[in-house]
């Protein structure tokens, strides 16, 4: 079935939201502003999600794509509007959000721009025919790509450097599943297979590890080095991070310093933090030097073993961590500041219920998603908090993808 529809506002999703014969229908692919003719592709009672077919009435804001791969892949949506609308959009979202979500009105928050392009220092690849890509919109077919705009140039270049080593070597590459490429102060490929692999050297790669993997969990499995090390290395603020292959780490370096300075300026004069899901302790070594005492929690083992190594490296004495699930936990202490930095599914019921007994004077809450963040800051207000500040910052370009940094206060 296909209508013509009139775009009002983007919304959570990415979506270009529509309003019809009562009807609310959700659009990929078009901006407030434009007629669009659409196709239906999933209906229920009160909503529609849709594809844009045609657009009819163009918004000033459509841009022409810079990607040759755009109109395929399934990872850029925002590339063909301008990069001041996407930060408007993002900003709009967030609000609109708020208010019907977490049920709080709240100003237009301040967005910090980066890099519209070339900013992802870490990119996971599908492997077809000796070549490396993405899947096509809405499906599982393969996509080679001949270059990713987001990618770092320097990513870009190994990608070249690693298609050259796969048709050279077809029985490898036949047996390799993904291909994860990351970058710091050194680059790093990661070949994933539910085999065990020998790879084949690669010039252009520092360090070469394999995965032997069946699970879901891309990266994950057994490790095995094949040249240089199974971790890269990285200075941001002063402080220097080891990250291990298999550990998680902000994708866009420029976004995660200022990320960094806006959690340590929230939670300066703390003097016992809490950092959950602290990973390779990346927030709680920035604020070592702005709070007295600061403990880390995280479930993954390699990503603790580097926290600490991490702390030592930097000659911080005033941080500890501990291994330990965060819905596992059970608080003994007390702490005046809790730093939350969840997966883009937020924060169980459970844990939120953890925080608030222990009563904190702040909170400061970093999401990837908006909508889990205003649920889960629903029940923080619920629980007598307020949000004091908020940050949001662009951490993914060309998507509408975007990463929020706010303070609660206790009320």
């Amino acid at each position: 079935m296909e209508k013509t529809l009139l775009i009002e506002k983007m919304v959570a999703g990415g979506f270009g939201l529509s309003r019809k014969d009562g009807k609310i229908y959700l659009v990929k692919g078009a901006y407030p502003g434009e007629v669009v003719e659409v196709s239906i592709e999933k209906e229920k009672k009160d909503h529609a999600l849709c594809k844009t077919k045609r657009v009819i009435r163009s918004s000033a804001d459509r841009i022409s794509p810079p990607c040759e791969h755009f109109q395929s892949c399934d990872g850029c949506e925002w590339m063909n509007v301008r990069y001041d609308k996407q930060l408007e959009y993002k900003t709009s979202i967030f609000v609109d959000q708020m208010k019907h979500i977490a049920k709080l009105e709240v100003p237009t928050p301040t967005i910090v721009p980066t890099s519209p392009y070339h900013y992802r220092n870490k990119l996971e690849f599908a492997v077809s025919s000796e070549r490396l890509g993405y899947f096509k919109k809405g499906t599982n077919d393969f996509l080679p790509i001949k270059e990713c705009l987001i990618s770092s140039r320097n990513l870009g270049f190994l990608k070249l450097g690693v298609e050259k080593v796969l048709k050279d070597h077809k029985k490898f590459s036949s047996n390799v599943d993904r291909v994860v490429l990351r970058e710091a102060e050194k680059n790093m490929v990661i070949f994933v297979s539910k085999r065990k692999l020998t790879p084949p050297k690669i010039e252009e790669a520092n360090n070469i590890v394999s995965l032997e993997n069946r699970s879901h969990v891309v990266i994950s499995g057994r490790q095995t080095v094949h040249k240089g090390k199974a971790f890269l290395k990285i200075e941001l603020n002063g402080i220097e991070y080891t990250i291990p292959a298999k550990s998680f780490f902000q994708v866009n370096y420029s976004g995660a310093s200022e990320l960094a300075k806006i959690v340590k300026k929230y939670a300066k004069g703390g003097k016992k933090v809490l950092d959950l899901y602290c990973g390779v302790g990346f927030l709680s070594l920035q604020l070592a030097d702005v709070c007295e005492k600061i403990l880390g929690l995280e479930s993954s083992p390699i990503s603790i073993k580097a926290a600490r190594k991490n702390a030592r490296t930097n000659g911080i004495s005033n941080t500890k961590f501990l291994l330990s699930k965060v819905q596992e936990w059970n608080p003994k202490k007390h702490f005046d500041t809790v730093v939350v930095d969840p997966p883009r599914s937020g924060i169980n019921l459970s844990v939120t219920q953890k925080i608030t007994s222990m009563k904190p004077s702040r909170i400061i809450y970093v999401s990837c998603d908006v909508t889990t963040f205003a649920r889960d800051v629903r029940e923080f207000v619920k629980n007598g908090y307020s949000i004091e500040k908020v940050t949001l910052i662009d951490m993914f370009p060309q998507t509408h993808h975007f990463e929020i940094v706010s303070l609660l206060t206790s009320t």
